[in-house]
């Protein structure tokens, strides 16, 4: 019972944060910004409408966004928010869950024949094959001196320096698998520098509203994980705080910095996997928390 509440919390309330953010960048930038609630009116518009897709497309793009809403669901399922003492999937676990959501909008985006999704899923492959390992370390950084790989042991693990070089990682790869900037940015459709949004150039009407239900979805999720890694052992307000931190401070980065180059990508995601396992190796061989 407490995993459905706590799905039906996330999935209702991912269109909000997303909206939000959009209102507090506009806000920085000094323009009026839309509503909070405009995600809400997309989906609800997009719903309405008709899907349509390229013609000779296999089964595999129709069944993508259904996947890829599936996977979300399940990402926001497995997290430790309400259902905090049930341990439901572990790290590693997830990371393979994660990589299934990918891989099916990517096989969709090449499935199409269309030459800016299969441009845009050879990027999204070459930044996944350093965005997941990172991703895995990172996580692994905050649970392995908790007592396993499940996110349960993450509330017994003390905050030190190898917690904040683990969520410093975190935090660089939650950037990219939220399509923010630096590596993506979420206000232009230029299609020669999009990466996750060309995933889904191809599709239309309801289809496109699970395959952007499904990544409000995946990023609310995001966010829980980097309030659960940056304040471990808080209780669901304090984590609730912290999601609405991470909120914020994301909306300054998109604020404050530019989009970086393609080819500079690489580095800064590197950077980030040195970060994770420096955390890693701070707390298998350097006794500090």
């Amino acid at each position: 019972m407490h995993v459905i509440v706590q799905v039906l919390i996330i999935a209702a309330l991912a269109p909000l944060l997303q909206g939000g953010m959009k209102l507090l960048r506009a806000r920085l930038q000094g323009r009026p910004g839309p509503s909070p609630m405009q995600p809400y009116r997309d989906l609800a518009k997009l719903w309405g409408k008709e899907a349509l897709l390229p013609e000779g497309v296999s089964i595999v793009t129709i069944a993508a966004p259904g996947v890829a809403l599936g996977v979300a669901l399940t990402f926001a399922a497995a997290l430790p928010l309400v259902a905090h003492r049930i341990p439901i999937v572990d790290i590693i676990a997830l990371a393979f869950l994660l990589g299934l959501g990918r891989f099916a909008l990517v096989l969709a985006a090449l499935d199409t024949r269309s030459a800016f999704a299969g441009m845009a899923a050879s990027r999204d492959m070459t930044f996944a094959s350093l965005v997941e390992p990172t991703l895995l370390i990172a996580l692994l950084g905050g649970a392995v001196i908790g007592g396993g790989t499940q996110f349960t042991s993450l509330s017994t693990v003390v905050f030190g320096p190898a917690s904040i070089l683990a969520f410093a990682a975190f935090f660089l790869v939650m950037l990219l698998e939220t399509a923010r900037v630096p590596f993506d940015n979420q206000e232009t459709h230029y299609e020669l520098t999009m990466m996750h949004e060309g995933l889904t150039l191809e599709y239309s009407g309801w289809q496109l509203a699970l395959v952007n239900y499904a990544g409000y979805i995946r990023q609310l999720s995001f966010f829980v994980i980097g309030a659960i890694v940056l304040l471990p052992g808080l209780n669901l307000a304090a984590t609730i705080g912290g999601i609405v931190a991470l909120a914020v401070a994301i909306t300054l980065v998109e604020t404050a910095f530019a989009k970086v180059r393609l080819f500079e990508v690489p580095q800064v995601l590197t950077t980030a996997f040195i970060l994770a396992a420096v955390s890693v190796g701070l707390r298998l061989f350097g006794g500090i928390a």
